[in-house]
């Protein structure tokens, strides 16, 4: 780490001597992960850092082939940003710490058995430098408890005893899909109307939302509302409720997560009561943090393992937002703002759209 420091410190004037690989697990192309990869492009363009990117496809073995890639960069980059996507994030980390390059868990972190068995950030596994995760659990909880607000301003501001309730995971491994679970658990101790029908699992899928949404109407299963775990999967509920007849917004409330174009869409015609997220950002949020840590921010030496609250985009506070989400053009956002570097007053992140200012 010190000669990174001490090549930050000589080449202020040109930081794009660091060189950072990114083991993208999804699609470079299209979907959640090119928005994590087009906003960290964005803010490490605006440090000046270079970035390279491996996509994966969402596909493990091409995950396996793309942590080889960068790993066999010639030099080896100055930092390796991972996801434990497809259970591969311990042997990225291992690797990297045997090879000596420090490494940062982006958005799906080891799991705590993973932890327990190989080591935790800083104190056991030297390199593994840092962690940046979502709270996710709080944003199942949110989108469990905006089913109800739905559901009562559907019908003139009162609450019906029992919403049916179908909720749709994304699947059963990532730390990101059980943290959602989670939360919608603690929601559904917390608010007895919500009387959830049937859990499924529908792999992040509209198609698989759509099958499963479909089988439960036509076994005439009850629904009030659909909790989803991201856009994907609300979308696909959406469109096989309208196949059946069904008004969504009206019939049947749904939530979902991830601030995609369609799920902003959905929310703005009254479709879904909102579409949590903001997480993609943490693409460029992990770039502010590198910043901060090569230029020995105390804060992340001594809080390796940094969590972000997500945002709920509802019908009422889109227009705060601006045209930024449905155009995707990053570049309007000055993500030096973020950086601890930049702000000697803050001692803390405060990472978040709505307190982001554009540039000028």
């Amino acid at each position: 780490m010190a000669s990174i420091q001490a090549r930050a410190d000589q080449n202020e004037s040109q930081p794009d001597h660091i060189r950072v690989a990114f083991i993208n697990p999804g699609y470079g192309d299209r979907g959640f992960w090119k928005d994590v990869r087009d906003t960290m492009q964005a803010a490490a363009d605006q440090f000046g850092y270079e970035l390279i990117v491996f996509d994966s496809d969402r596909d493990w073995k091409m995950m396996v082939e793309s942590a080889q890639k960068a790993f066999a960069l010639q030099p080896p980059p100055d930092f390796i940003i991972a996801v434990n996507e497809h259970q591969q994030g311990t042997r990225i980390v291992l690797e990297a710490e045997q090879r000596g390059i420090p490494v940062i868990m982006l958005l799906n972190d080891l799991t705590e058995d993973q932890k327990d068995t190989y080591g935790r950030p800083r104190k056991d596994i030297k390199n593994w430098i840092l962690t940046l995760t979502p709270d996710n659990e709080r944003a199942g909880y949110d989108i469990a408890k905006s089913l109800i607000d739905g559901a009562r301003a559907v019908n003139g501001d009162q609450l019906p005893g029992k919403l049916c309730l179908l909720s749709i995971a994304g699947d059963r491994k990532t730390p990101a899909s059980l943290e959602r679970l989670t939360g919608l658990d603690h929601a559904l101790s917390r608010y007895p109307v919500l009387d959830e029908q049937r859990r499924l699992v529908a792999n992040w899928s509209y198609d698989e939302a759509y099958r499963q949404t479909e089988a439960w109407l036509k076994r005439g299963g009850c629904i009030d509302a659909v909790w989803a775990a991201n856009d994907n999967i609300a979308l696909g509920a959406i469109a096989a409720l309208e196949a059946a007849g069904k008004i969504p917004g009206q019939d049947v409330v749904i939530g979902g997560l991830n601030w995609s174009r369609e799920g902003l869409a959905a929310v703005l015609n009254n479709q879904m009561t909102l579409t949590h997220g903001g997480h993609f950002f943490a693409g460029a949020w992990v770039m502010v943090l590198l910043h901060d840590y090569i230029n020995d921010v105390a804060i992340l030496k001594d809080t390796p393992e940094i969590t972000f609250r997500m945002e709920a985009v509802t019908r009422a506070n889109l227009p705060e937002f601006g045209d930024v989400l449905f155009s995707r053009d990053w570049n309007k956002i000055d993500f030096s703002r973020f950086s601890l570097v930049n702000s000697p007053n803050r001692s803390e992140y405060q990472f978040g759209l709505l307190t982001q200012s554009h540039r000028q």
